[in-house]
């Protein structure tokens, strides 16, 4: 372990007072249950309070070579946790947690490790467009949910690819909270300094509620959109979207690493005409009468089983499709409410999902 400084400072109550070699921020309790969102605030509860990270410091104290910062961005302020203490990712028994903390970053420095890559909590996240302008809570909120919906979320990040001003933003739904993180400094090659602004929302947590029943609507009108522009940008690979979590997820893969989700787009870049596979059983639907989830079931389990493949230009705003999958017993309405058929082409749909009713 090593012993790290954090230098904080800004608005929000921050003084620029850096703790020593713990790094805590001034009045920030100690050990990793700072921060918790067990309380009801909501609203801001700090603006643009800084952390600094350095390799010097690293390998001053020895560095040892499975080394990683971890800094959790407490109620108080973002605060570089100590040299005793243990990833607060993790509970006792080793399992990963959301529950009882604050989000946290953790990077590894390149005296520790060869990835030298920002490591962000496994919840949305999005970089923010450099015009998307001033960011509240709710705008941060929908920027990283929005990212999980057309693929452009991430989980890690290099940070040789990190330039001052870079944004980015968190959902962490578990603790209730939003991070708004904001390059300030970043030097050396590779990456050996980097300061970070963080700007913290307080909101109600998510709570699980009682699981859902057969016959139960999981989520409504969640947009997804797959497109050339992302699937290049990824290395030409496969769009997946996966629609059976709380909202639909978008993730881009090669064929070699498997895993395919519930639909499949093949952008330009691999097969010249795009195209939309469908898995399960499923149909397009005719006509514009309302689908409630009978009749959407009852339209797919008539339709095709994992054989429908359709042509980007055959799409059309206002198409829709009915899946039933037998095995995870979810129905699903999708409907294209945008579509590009020309390079770069995307597709944008508009998904309902409900658990299927037991059979009768």
């Amino acid at each position: 372990m090593l012993l790290l400084t954090a230098v904080l400072a800004g608005c929000g109550g921050g003084d620029g007072q850096s703790e020593g070699l713990t790094g805590s921020a001034a009045g920030a309790p100690k050990g990793s249950a700072s921060g918790s969102s067990a309380d009801s605030r909501t609203g801001l509860l700090y603006r643009d309070k800084e952390v600094s990270l350095s390799n010097v410091q690293a390998i001053k104290n020895g560095c040892p070579s499975d080394f990683n910062f971890y800094v959790e961005f407490a109620d108080s302020g973002p605060r570089v946790l100590g040299p005793h203490e243990s990833n607060p990712r993790l509970n006792g028994e080793g399992d990963q947690r959301d529950e009882g903390r604050p989000p946290v970053l953790s990077w590894e420095p390149p005296c520790s490790w060869d990835n030298e890559v920002l490591d962000f909590d496994d919840v949305p996240v999005a970089k923010v467009a450099a015009d998307a302008g001033d960011l509240d809570q709710a705008g941060c909120q929908d920027a990283a949910r929005a990212a999980v919906g057309d693929g452009t979320h991430i989980d890690r990040y290099k940070t040789g690819a990190l330039a001052a001003g870079d944004r980015f933003c968190e959902d962490f739904a578990a603790g209730g909270r939003v991070v708004l993180l904001r390059v300030v400094k970043v030097s050396g090659s590779p990456v050996g300094e980097l300061t970070l602004s963080a700007t913290v929302w307080a909101g109600p947590a998510k709570t699980e509620g009682a699981p859902k029943q057969p016959g139960d609507k999981v989520y409504e009108n969640q947009p997804v959109t797959v497109s050339d522009d992302v699937a290049k940008a990824r290395g030409c690979v496969l769009g997946s979207v996966g629609l059976g979590s709380d909202m639909p997820v978008v993730t881009y893969r090669s064929r070699l690493n498997g895993g395919g989700g519930d639909i499949e787009y093949s952008p330009s870049c691999l097969v010249g005409s795009p195209k939309m596979w469908f898995r399960g059983y499923v149909a397009r639907v005719e006509g514009t009468a309302d689908l409630d989830l009978t009749a959407c079931q009852d339209a797919a389990a008539r339709g095709e089983s994992n054989e429908l493949e359709i042509p980007v230009s055959e799409l059309r705003s206002g198409d829709r499709f009915c899946r039933f999958d037998s095995l995870d017993k979810d129905v699903a309405l999708l409907k294209v409410t945008a579509v590009t058929a020309k390079r770069p082409a995307s597709v944008t749909f508009s998904v309902t999902r409900w658990k299927a009713p037991e059979p009768s």
